[in-house]
């Protein structure tokens, strides 16, 4: 019986090591890991890139509703194969009171360009992505828009996903 009881103890012991253990190995990076601090105005710069936008708009002119945002949407975009510079037409259109950060994305999420902040009024025309693609048609792409409020905390907005289709061509 005695023999038994120093299994027992044994055995208990051990599940409280490996138990402590497994807790302190899922909750190391939470206790000593780099904490992942929220995105600071100065790491959210204005997108330099971005100029007046002269392309042609189709936009309602009437009295503007200051508690929407005007998102620009698109069916496909068409890319240059196996080139990082592209040539595109993003824009924030002058009405809305927010800043843009826009980004593409391929449909497994994978982010291949992010703009900086885009004022109102303000278009981009040419991007790097940061992979280049092959020919192909890439369904189920995303041009992901966040919001950003115009105060100094850049509060962020309700943005929005456009799902399109990428044609990359040579």
């Amino acid at each position: 019986m005695k023999k038994a009881a120093k299994i027992i103890l044994i055995a208990a012991v051990a599940l409280l090591l490996a138990g402590g253990g497994m807790f302190a190995g899922m909750n190391w990076n939470n206790w000593f890991g780099k904490q992942e601090e929220p995105q600071t105005t100065a790491e959210a710069e204005l997108d330099t890139g971005a100029e007046d936008w002269t392309g042609e708009r189709s936009v309602y002119t009437g009295e503007k509703n200051t508690d929407t945002i005007d998102i620009p949407g698109y069916g496909s975009i068409t890319l240059k194969a196996d080139d990082a510079k592209q040539t595109v037409n993003f824009y924030n259109p002058e009405q809305n009171t927010c800043y843009f950060r826009i980004s593409l994305l391929l449909s497994d999420r994978t982010e291949v360009w992010q703009s900086g902040l885009v004022e109102p009024g303000k278009g981009i025309y040419s991007i790097t992505l940061k992979e280049t693609l092959p020919a192909g048609e890439y369904e189920d792409a995303v041009l992901k828009y966040e919001c950003f409020a115009m105060n100094d905390e850049q509060t962020p907005l309700n943005g929005s996903e456009i799902k399109l289709t990428l044609n990359v061509i040579k």
